[in-house]
């Protein structure tokens, strides 16, 4: 699946974390790491709009989500 990322802070000299969104929005295994407000480097990791877990960093926030991918199949996700 396709990360998407946006770099609105580039000339910032301290970064903060601003997330990023693994898959397309309209399909239902898309992930998405949002930043969480008061913190630099946590992460809060979304899916089918429920909140699945606070990480700590990036990288933690896509291990995670590769862990949860891989979990997850197609038979188990609800038909509309």
């Amino acid at each position: 699946m396709k990360k998407t990322q946006q770099k609105s802070d580039i000339l910032d000299p301290k970064h903060a974390e601003q997330g990023f969104m693994i898959g397309k929005y309209e399909d239902p295994l898309c992930y998405a790491a949002v930043p969480i407000a008061g913190s630099n480097t946590k992460l809060a990791i979304i899916h089918q709009g429920k909140i699945l877990k606070e990480c700590r960093n990036r990288q933690s926030a896509m291990n995670f989500i590769d862990r949860h991918r891989k979990g997850k199949s197609v038979a188990k996700l609800p038909v509309n």
